[in-house]
């Protein structure tokens, strides 16, 4: 309970974080800084018929697509040293005169395809200019951006380029908080990989990244790094890619979930947005002219999304679903509210709604993330001390004191009438005893060629002693790779124990290794006595049963494989043992490095 309400404490400061975030980002500057002013009144518009119109920016006018709007100012009698204008052209072409002379041009050269971006524009004016006229003219070839402009400031250029990057800054910090959020997600997925905690949030990480890198170049920051070009593309095609990467979340995560819709909408989406790209890059297609396609996809692309969340929230596919799926509720509600606007009368693609929502989820998400990470490496460090448990277990039950009186005893016996074999039965018994000590080391994983010599010595010694009782058939097709110590061994030995010795003609214990399907197999099998394999989860059967769950539990865990039984009594059992391929890297060497051969 105290852990919810942490959480829930976290998750509400994160929440007013963000509202005071964007409340922020989104208030006046309430002062001119010093070194710039507003050049906002008693700006004349030329219209057709010859009349001059008054007006005060910003200001939108009903002029046809293609044709001019013409507004003229007197520069002010205020002076600054190396005097400038800005103001913010949307899918514009600008030129600015100041007494008949061109001053400013946008665009100076061709531009790649049919695309016109918005820029800001900068305007140097030349000395002892106050008091002339000023003329701008602008054109835009799309009906929706004809006839406007926004703001004018004048001023130093410097201190004009320095008070629109800091009027800018906060819109434009949301979206590298976006992009920190999930950088942050991507460093813990990549580093926590091994420990099995992440697997999605690869995906989410880029996807926020891409996230903030379009948000960013939505925030109309000017970048003197980037080119205006440089900078439209890159947004439009980190908007287009991030479509996709939704798409591949939502597959990799809940590929149960209408698996074949999402991934066929992920190719489509991955297709549709490089051949958009090229063919706006090619100038066959102007990217203004095809945004209602691409804005209905995203609109459609969030709706999915929700959808998605809801259904995995419905089935319970996670702990913290609830808030992921308002979250991404309110992302939709945002996209769609912000198309409206974009028709209506905003002029960028991702406004304080989009920007809050999308804020909101990155933040919820890191809250989440760094929540498991806690949870998991808790969880990870009980299960490893289950772990070393279960081995030690393990270990002290393979050594009965009956079993080392045994073979001290054959081993005596065989001193004074085969010193050879006495010689050869040491070497197994220390071979045996070593194997069993090194399970209690610090290592998960043995190549399986190690844990092969371990049942070796078990078998010859097993043999000295009951002769032959005990037939043992190897059939080893694949050894290289790795396995849990004392995974095998122990299974062998039930075999022998619990199968063939308690049959008066003794028996045959088969084991085998091979590949199948992406798995490494290995087989335990012997015609014994067997037993009804539906008991061996029961407490009566304490010696056998927990080792084989001990065993199972550790193949499970370390490996990610899996333990069969087969057997019914009066015929014998079989133990199959499945391991995956890609959990068992090995390259022939040891924990220790060494190849593991031994000729004695």
């Amino acid at each position: 309970m105290g852990e919810k309400k942490f959480a829930g404490a976290l998750a509400l400061v994160m929440i007013v974080f963000a509202v005071i975030m964007e409340i922020y980002s989104y208030k006046v500057i309430p002062d001119i800084e010093v070194g710039v002013s507003s050049f906002n009144d008693n700006w004349t518009i030329k219209e057709e018929n010859g009349q001059s119109v008054q007006v005060t920016l910003p200001v939108k006018r009903q002029v046809p697509a293609g044709q001019e709007l013409v507004l003229e100012n007197r520069i002010p009698d205020k002076f600054y040293m190396n005097g400038g204008i800005v103001f913010r052209s949307r899918q514009q072409e600008v030129e600015v005169y100041m007494e008949e002379e061109l001053l400013y041009k946008y665009p100076e050269k061709e531009l790649i395809g049919q695309s016109l971006p918005g820029n800001w524009n900068f305007v140097m004016l030349p000395k002892d200019c106050e008091g002339k006229t000023l003329t701008v003219k602008i054109r835009s070839p799309y009906q929706k951006f004809s006839g406007q402009i926004g703001e004018v400031y004048y001023g130093n250029y410097s201190e004009l380029l320095n008070f629109i990057i800091k009027k800018q800054t906060p819109i434009f910090r949301m979206g590298i908080l976006i992009g920190i959020a999930g950088a942050v997600i991507e460093v813990l997925a990549v580093v926590l990989r091994k420990y099995r905690i992440y697997s999605y949030q690869e995906l989410l990480g880029g996807l926020l990244i891409l996230a903030s890198v379009w948000l960013c170049g939505e925030s109309q920051m000017p970048l003197v790094f980037l080119g205006v070009e440089a900078k439209y593309y890159v947004t439009i095609m980190a908007l287009l890619f991030l479509l996709m990467f939704v798409y591949g979340y939502l597959y990799v995560r809940w590929g149960n979930i209408q698996g074949k819709i999402t991934r066929r909408l992920f190719y489509f989406s991955g297709i549709a947005g490089a051949g958009t790209m090229g063919l706006s890059v090619a100038g066959i297609w102007d990217l203004m002219r095809i945004m209602p396609g691409i804005l209905v996809f995203a609109g459609g692309t969030a709706g999915y999304a929700f959808w998605i969340h809801l259904r995995a929230f419905l089935k319970k596919e996670g702990r913290y679903l609830g808030s992921e799926t308002v979250c991404v509720g309110l992302i939709l509600a945002a996209v769609l509210v912000e198309i409206l606007f974009f028709y209506s009368r905003s002029n960028n693609l991702a406004g304080p709604f989009v920007r809050l929502t999308m804020l909101l989820y990155a933040l919820n998400h890191f809250r989440i993330d760094l929540l498991e990470t806690y949870y998991g490496l808790r969880e990870r460090a009980e299960l490893e001390k289950r772990l070393r448990r279960s081995q030690a277990e393990l270990m002290t039950s393979q050594i009965k004191p009956h079993f080392i009186y045994n073979t001290l005893n054959s081993i005596r016996a065989l001193v004074r009438i085969d010193p050879e074999t006495a010689y050869n039965t040491i070497y197994d018994f220390s071979t045996y005893l070593r194997e069993n000590l090194r399970s209690l080391e610090d290592v998960d994983v043995i190549p399986f060629s190690q844990e092969l010599k371990h049942v070796k010595a078990y078998v010859n010694i097993e043999k000295i002693r009951f002769e032959e009782r005990v037939q043992v058939v190897f059939d080893i097709r694949e050894q290289n790779f790795q396995v849990p110590p004392l995974s095998v061994q122990p299974l062998v030995e039930n075999a022998v124990k619990h199968g063939i010795c308690k049959k008066i003609q003794g028996g045959t214990v088969w084991i085998r290794s091979y590949k199948e399907s992406g798995d490494y197999v290995i087989e335990v099998e012997d015609n014994g006595i067997g037993f009804d394999s539906s008991n061996v989860g029961e407490k009566n059967r304490q010696n056998k049963s927990m080792g084989l769950e001990n065993i199972c539990f550790r193949i499970q865990e370390i490996s990610g494989g899996s333990m069969e039984i087969f057997s019914r009594p009066g015929e014998g059992t079989k133990v199959v043992l499945r391991v995956p391929e890609k959990k068992t890297s090995y390259y022939g060497k040891g924990e220790d490095g060494h190849e593991n051969n031994h000729s004695r």
